[in-house]
């Protein structure tokens, strides 16, 4: 095609008044008849009605998956045996002589039994007695507070109050039956 030509189409294309009309109704109705078509055989179709969207999706997949690697790696340095005293199972320094056990080292937590255990719902108007469920807990002077066992933590690390309010989570210890519906508190394990 010479220049002359193409020039001259060009400037048909430009001077028709309505070929952008005619081009957008048939993209609109080009698009129409694919969702038509999508809708009849039970596709959804879907629309991003803002393309900065397409921008954040990529960005929240990108950070999801440098956050996963993280975790991962986080994992693995902590489950790693970061010390360097020989293992006796894997290198015999002591060449075959017998290691003795001494039972397990000292607890990292304090145990205790539990039998007094949720989140208050009512307390008295004195504050000394408290409702979980349909169990009536008093507390009186000779109730203990906190964990004192050599294992516990510090008493300033407890989470423990002597001041009972509705909302605050609970655990204690008492020798009654709990089953009587109303019992005195032996311990207060925790009050927060």
């Amino acid at each position: 095609m010479k220049k002359i030509d193409y020039k001259s189409a060009m400037s048909k294309l430009k001077t028709s008044e309505d070929f952008e009309h005619r081009t957008l109704e048939r993209l609109s109705k080009e698009s129409r008849n694919i969702i038509e078509t999508d809708k009849k055989r039970g596709d959804d179709y879907m629309k991003t009605a803002n393309p900065s969207v397409k921008k954040n999706k990529v960005f929240i997949w990108a950070t999801s998956v440098a956050a996963c690697a993280v975790l991962t790696l986080s994992i693995y340095a902590v489950n790693q045996n970061g010390s360097t005293a020989p293992n006796p199972a894997t290198n015999n320094p002591n060449n075959g002589a017998v290691v003795e056990n001494n039972g397990p080292g000292a607890g990292s937590s304090a145990k205790q039994r539990v039998n007094i255990d949720g989140v208050i719902e009512e307390v008295s108007a004195d504050g000394q007695s408290f409702r979980i469920g349909e169990l009536w807990v008093t507390v009186t002077e000779d109730t203990t507070y906190g964990i004192s066992d050599t294992t516990a933590p510090d008493a300033s690390e407890q989470l423990v109050s002597k001041e009972f309010k509705v909302g605050n989570t609970v655990s204690g210890f008492t020798s009654e039956d709990v089953a009587s519906g109303k019992v005195t508190a032996n311990v207060i394990y925790n009050n927060f």
